[in-house]
């Protein structure tokens, strides 16, 4: 089994072609399986269109990618989709919850888009995310019925419901209160331990930074600063 959830080698992204725009300079770097990693860094270093690379949503312009230690350069468009699916969930600022559907239909959407159908193993380990998240009372309640921080925990509890190996997260907690913030990535930190899923947390909030076990810092496309502040 892969030591790294994903290991970074040479990456570089350029936009443009009569003008080109270099984002990201030759990033090496590597995430150890079950770690919990923030990168941090102001607008413009380059976090996004790393994480967007990570998370195989857009390719480098050079470089070599390797989830789980399978290489991504010479995967075509559907072969990326499939591993992505399997492998890696998404947590975004914005929950992007279908207002209309209640918590549990929310959390239950990826697995029915993969599956093509609602499993009865499904709908169970739904039940038990609603539960670990804490949204058991709110479960049948339309996503616009529920606080900021119980659409955060329902999205949170969507992404995991394929269970995924990777978690991205990008500003997760940018939208919500400093209580709301504190809860939710309490949450994130519980879900790493307990299922062991790997974290990959996209922030400028330094205080949500300080409290991973690795935080990471970009300026101007390259790594800045890689500090470990607990053994992983």
């Amino acid at each position: 089994m892969a030591e790294y959830a994903l290991k970074l080698t040479g990456i570089e992204k350029t936009y443009g072609t009569t003008i080109k725009t270099k984002v990201l300079h030759g990033i090496d770097v590597s995430f150890k399986r079950h770690s919990f990693n923030a990168i941090i860094g102001q607008s413009g270093s380059g976090k996004s269109t790393l994480m967007n690379i990570m998370g195989t949503l857009d390719l480098p312009t050079s470089g070599v990618l390797e989830i789980l230690g399978t290489k991504t350069t010479d995967m075509n468009k559907k072969q990326l989709a499939v591993l992505r699916n399997e492998t890696i969930g998404f947590i975004f600022q914005h929950h992007y919850l279908l207002p209309e559907f209640t918590a549990l239909e929310n959390i239950l959407m990826p697995a029915k888009i993969k599956h093509g159908r609602i499993t009865q193993a499904d709908r169970a380990y739904a039940l038990e995310l609603i539960e670990f998240v804490g949204l058991t009372q709110v479960k049948d309640n339309p996503a616009n019925q529920m606080s900021g921080g119980q659409q955060q925990r329902t999205a949170i509890a969507r992404a995991l419901i394929n269970k995924p190996e990777i978690i991205l997260a990008d500003e997760p907690t940018g939208a919500l209160d400093s209580e709301s913030t504190d809860k939710v990535y309490q949450l994130l930190r519980d879900i790493n331990t307990t299922y062991q899923t790997t974290f990959l947390v996209i922030t400028h909030d330094r205080k949500v930074a300080e409290k991973a076990d690795r935080i990471i810092e970009l300026k101007d496309g390259r790594i800045e600063l890689d500090v470990v502040t607990k053994s992983s």
